[in-house]
């Protein structure tokens, strides 16, 4: 699901890029640019700026008097700013350390500082026409040890402060000293200022960022083994929390085990529609020209070695002439494959049911247990035949006795003894370590047997073979909802909970999902749905929970429904919408991230959702054996939806991509790499957006609760036009925030 309506529609296309006459200006040259100055000699020129700036490399270094790096921050806040250096000779290996900072009541250490690089990535096409090429900074690597700065351009370091939750109030003072190993040396005087209120550990702000890609992390970091992987995820939810952002899936490696008993098989489905004889026949349907899906038994038939067998049965199909194949492979008694004893045969039948037999001959000695797969299609390793065939009255013989070794070929099953167990242990010790020390506000929950689909295309809903509208598969999901619920309400997480099972439905997809989540509410009415959706004239959110658009698409009217129903509305950003509306992609304005949650409290929106954080490389758009280096590329190309293999189509630069991997040389350096993912100067400043939305409810709710203090505050919390008019029109000058949030933070102290 990647939220991608806009390659096909090209309407909407042309909408999204609209012919402006400005391109972006990272050097903000309305408004006599930006930045510090600290120091200059012949070495070098130091300046410094606040931490929302895209700092390019040929950006001039601002004149005035030189003065200290002056910063603000609650407690229990992030709050980065920006060293830059731009040599007038080669320094070599620059070191950057940060001192203890001193306060009349208290001290902050060196540990609480973060020391990265702003690194530049190259933009060789630029996402629209405001947009523009070049090497622009995102990428901001930890900067553990001393490197070589080149002459002639600017080098910026990113120093971040995780102001501890019992900080004193009060101005701390300490410094910042840049060195070289051949004499250059600078101290940089910082202050600053921490204000007498904490801001919570799990955000207001909820959120949901994908982190899907997790064998495309190993494979980009050079990971072999599950202890590996499994350190890595934790490492990236780590960081997600550092952010304030709450990842689709903390559970990927401590699921919710989910067991179902009582069926034989697996893949296809019980038709009771015209079987050869009992209740059901089982259909298999290959849609795909480039596998070979089957169904096959969940546990081995018996069988003794050295005797004849044959395996005999009734097919029909969608139409005549239908090719299908019939496969058995043959196990010894450890279990191991015996790979060159099995057997596989071609078919063919019609409409009208027709009786075929296999014989397999005489099995070897060894063979102990058989494997049945039944393809509904000619299986070819390419996978490109197609077909739908259905199965009954499968028998397994021994020779010329009368006997039927083959139980379950008759696929007759009592959905009243299939058994649905769900053990939430691994998940319950996960979600304490998640929803409480990471501060965690949401997760995806993925729900067996629920359909799928975007506007593309949809897949009705399987349990057990059953599908979607049956009567068996309405019984089945009510037992199943129902368990899911109830265990989640055990582990202390039901309502953080969003089933996000279907993306941007298209016209004709509405009744479809409303029936599903129609159903989700009347079996577990405290489950929570979920739906991104991007046409207008459409409404589902009587049956849910959650509704997100995409940010030029935001229903103010149908917001303030779901406002007074008491239920959610979030937004996401994507490969759309284009300039001038607000976006993530690294050639458009840095304000861009951290304005999305100012837009989102002027209209009373609660949550952000991106589709994805690690998309680094397109199948598509790479040759195979080839992975993109996201160090070098900007540029996402798109996925998915029909394109064809070899199809470079923009998305946008950094489109699904607000993480880095720690491997700079993908595909050249084949070391393992266990570090934390490397954030982007987006994500940094998303959080900061995510940090400023606090203060604006921290503030609405202390006004809310001292009426009488409030009339300023209540003043405030209307955001002027000055910083935000619209979803199209906003301040792009980072000290208009920077000031307003000054402001907030006065407002809070003055009135608690």
């Amino acid at each position: 699901m990647k939220m991608k309506h806009f390659l096909l529609l090209p309407a909407l296309l042309f909408a999204f890029f609209p012919l402006l006459a400005q391109q972006v200006d990272p050097y903000h040259t309305a408004t006599g640019g930006f930045g510090h100055a600290l120091s200059a000699s012949s070495d070098a020129t130091l300046w410094w700026a606040e931490g929302t700036y895209k700092i390019m490399q040929d950006m001039p270094a601002p004149g005035g008097k030189a003065g200290a790096v002056s910063v603000y921050s609650a407690r229990n806040e992030w709050e980065s700013f920006q060293v830059v250096v731009r040599p007038e000779r080669e320094l070599r290996q620059v070191a950057v350390s940060v001192s203890d900072f001193q306060a009349k009541k208290g001290s902050l250490p060196a540990s609480a500082f973060t020391v990265r690089k702003v690194e530049y990535v190259e933009v060789k096409h630029p996402t629209d026409a405001y947009g523009k090429a070049g090497l622009w900074p995102d990428p901001l690597p930890l900067y553990r040890t001393p490197e070589t700065l080149a002459s002639g351009r600017n080098h910026p370091f990113w120093i971040t402060v995780k102001v501890p939750k019992d900080t004193p109030a009060g101005t701390y003072k300490g410094t910042v000293t840049l060195a070289s190993s051949d004499g250059w040396r600078e101290e940089v005087p910082v202050s600053l200022e921490v204000w007498g209120f904490t801001l919570p550990d799990t955000p207001t702000m909820r959120s949901g960022f994908g982190l899907s890609r997790l064998g495309a992390i190993a494979k980009y970091n050079n990971l072999t083994t599950d202890a590996q992987r499994s350190q890595l995820f934790d490492l990236y939810m780590k960081t997600f929390s550092d952010h304030r952002i709450s990842p689709y899936n903390p559970f990927s490696m401590t699921p919710i085990h989910e067991t179902v008993t009582g069926v034989p098989w697996k893949g296809g489905l019980f038709d009771a529609e015209q079987p050869h004889s009992g209740k059901y026949a089982l259909k298999v349907v290959d849609n795909s020209f480039t596998s070979s899906p089957d169904a096959s038994l969940y546990e081995r038939l018996a069988v003794t070695g050295g005797k004849p067998y044959t395996l005999s049965g009734w097919t029909r199909a969608a139409a005549d002439n239908q090719e299908f194949t019939i496969g058995v492979e043959c196990f010894d008694a450890a279990g191991e494959l015996l790979p060159f004893e099995n057997r596989y045969e071609a078919f063919s039948c019609s409409q009208e049911w027709k009786e075929f037999s296999f014989p397999l001959g005489v099995l070897p000695g060894e063979v102990t247990t058989l494997m049945v797969h039944l393809y509904p299609s000619k299986r070819m390793s390419s996978g490109n035949d197609k077909g739908t065939v259905w199965f009954d009255d499968l028998t397994l013989r021994c020779g010329e006795a009368p006997e039927n070794l083959f139980a379950a070929g008759g696929f007759e099953v009592d959905p009243e003894k299939i058994d649905i167990s769900l053990d939430f242990s691994d998940f319950i010790q996960a979600a304490k370590k998640y929803f409480g020390e990471y501060g965690f506000n949401g997760f995806r929950l993925g729900l067996k047997g629920l359909g799928s689909g975007t506007f593309y295309s949809r897949t009705p809903g399987v349990f057990a073979g059953f599908v979607q509208g049956t009567e068996e598969y309405g019984r089945l999901m009510r037992r199943y909802l129902g368990q899911m619920q109830d265990g989640l309400e055990a582990a202390g997480v039901l309502g953080k909970e969003y089933i996000y099972w279907f993306d941007e439905p298209g016209e004709n997809d509405y009744e479809f999902v409303r029936e599903t989540n129609r159903m989700i509410k009347e079996y577990a009415p405290k489950l929570t749905t979920f739906l991104t959706e991007h046409l207008p004239g459409h409404d589902v959110s009587d049956v849910t929970d959650i509704s997100c658009s995409i940010w030029n698409a935001v229903d103010h009217e149908k917001a303030e429904r779901i406002r007074a129903r008491g239920n959610e509305y979030w937004t996401y950003l994507c490969t759309g919408p284009k300039s001038p509306w607000i976006t993530l992609f690294i050639d458009h304005d840095a304000i861009n991230m951290r304005m999305w949650s100012w837009g989102s409290y002027v209209h009373h929106l609660n949550g952000l959702l991106v589709w994805e954080t690690v998309y680094w490389n397109s199948p598509e758009a790479s040759p195979d054996g080839v992975l993109q280096n996201p160090w070098e590329e900007a540029m996402s190309w798109s996925t998915g939806y029909g394109l064809i293999k070899g199809k470079r189509q923009p998305w946008g630069n950094g489109d699904g991509r607000l993480f880095y991997p720690e491997n700079r040389h993908v595909g050249v350096d084949t070391t393992p790499y266990l570090g934390e993912a490397v954030p982007s100067y987006r994500v940094e400043l998303l959080r900061d957006g995510i940090e400023d939305y606090e203060y604006l409810k921290m503030l609405e709710r202390l006004a809310a609760e001292k009426p009488r203090k409030a009339a300023a505050a209540r003043r405030l919390l209307q955001i002027p036009s000055s910083i935000y008019t619209d979803e199209q029109h906003y301040n792009k000058d980072p000290q208009a925030i920077l000031q307003y949030r000054r402001r907030l933070a006065e407002a809070i102290l003055k009135i608690q």
